[in-house]
């Protein structure tokens, strides 16, 4: 019985080791998932996620053809009737793309329908001048001859009275008068005459040209490459990617380019709430959907100043360019990749879960753990990543917060 007892008894100072033990382990509880949670100082980086688009950094730019966007021919839009497939690697004059002849030809029929009856009232412009000023000659030749008759009975009423010589002198100055109307209405008339033929000349010439410009209009609809190069083709109003029976406006004549890949960007476009935390310069780490296995680092060289509205975004978007830091042959126009625009980047500061924040009047709260005691810890947070975000104030390392505060204190 003694010795049972002295068993008991040496074996109390074992058992409270190990009640403590259990206690202490239980109070050590770290990941995430359980009760409590030991700040740690680490590193963290706040970032933009955006999807972009590889491109080269310069292009050449392959536009409706000049003789199309004559605003004179008036063609506003026009379909694409062929194309060849986006990537493909051309040459230098090689085929690309066939735009529609259709509304062209039309207006080319009906200016060549009006040069037909321009050429006929210029014909009978040309007419009904010969003859009129025919006649206005005539006319001068006849006052001429009666102004000959009058100076003629002029001269004889010498031998008349007075009166007689008066009248046949007043006759006289009356006929000199028609015949200087009669050529003043003769040089009006001609002038008029050939203002009308030039008129009818100068919009026949006109025509002659537009018909010549419709002629070299057709011509052009058939569009080749510049230059070599891999073929990427331009977008419509809404950011979609040309296809065949698309139709292309000349006032957005971008058909296609061929991107230069020596030097790479991505083109993003970033929200209106974000756009105010990046700046140009900011470092990005670049992913491409197509090489799962590689990644890539940029920089920030272009924000838009201007807003604008953007398939897919329920707000105004703002454009924003990336260049990669280093290119390579697996890089192709046209991946789609992921841009993590590093804004702020923090290093040794507190860092804890975001399932550990709460907020409790309207500030920013954590369930802090010092001994037996739990208390209520604001906290000023700054970036958030992955999960985590930095704690600005109110803890330090070594502080342990509660994952799941206890329900009568929420």
């Amino acid at each position: 019985m003694k010795k049972n007892k002295k068993l008991l008894i040496r074996g109390i100072p074992v058992l409270v080791v190990l009640v403590v033990a259990l206690f202490f382990l239980l109070e050590e509880t770290v990941v995430s998932g359980g009760k409590n949670y030991v700040v740690k100082n680490g590193s963290l980086d706040a970032v933009i996620e955006s999807v972009g688009e590889v491109k080269g950094e310069k292009a050449t730019e392959i536009n409706i053809p000049m003789e199309m966007r004559d605003r004179d021919l008036r063609i506003w839009q026009v379909k694409i009737v062929d194309m060849v497939e986006e990537g493909k690697i051309v040459k230098k004059g090689d085929y690309i793309a066939q735009l529609d002849q259709t509304e062209i030809s039309n207006r080319m029929r009906d200016r060549m329908q009006e040069k037909e009856k321009r050429d006929a009232d210029l014909k009978n412009a040309r007419i009904d001048s010969t003859v009129r000023l025919t006649q206005l000659r005539e006319g001068i030749t006849n006052s001429k001859l009666d102004l000959e008759y009058n100076k003629i009975d002029l001269e004889q009423s010498k031998y008349e009275s007075e009166a007689y010589q008066r009248k046949t002198q007043m006759a006289y100055q009356k006929a000199e008068i028609q015949v200087e109307k009669k050529r003043r209405d003769y040089l009006l008339e001609q002038n008029r005459l050939k203002m009308q033929v030039q008129r009818h000349e100068k919009r026949l010439d006109w025509l002659n040209d537009l018909i010549d410009r419709y002629q070299k209009a057709i011509a052009a609809t058939r569009v080749t490459t510049p230059e070599d190069g891999i073929v990427m083709f331009g977008t419509n109003w809404s950011g979609r990617k040309y296809s065949k029976d698309d139709e292309i406006s000349t006032y957005r004549p971008l058909l296609a380019t061929l991107p230069d890949m020596s030097t790479v960007i991505s083109e993003t476009y970033v929200k209106e709430i974000d756009i105010s935390k990046i700046s140009k310069g900011d470092s990005v780490n670049i992913t491409i959907d197509a090489l799962p296995n590689k990644s890539y680092t940029g920089e920030v060289v272009y924000i838009a100043s201007i807003g604008e509205d953007h398939q897919g975004f329920d707000m105004k978007v703002f454009k924003v360019i990336v260049r990669f830091n280093e290119s390579d042959d697996e890089l192709k126009p046209g991946m789609t990749c992921s841009n993590h625009i590093v804004f702020e980047h923090y290093n040794d500061r507190p860092i804890i879960p975001l399932e550990a924040v709460y907020t409790d009047s309207l500030q920013r709260i954590v369930f802090l753990k010092h001994g037996g005691k739990i208390t209520k810890q604001p906290v000023e947070l700054g970036a958030e990543n992955k999960g985590m975000t930095v704690v600005l104030e109110g803890l330090q390392e070594g502080d342990r917060i509660l994952m799941h505060p206890p329900e009568d204190m929420l």
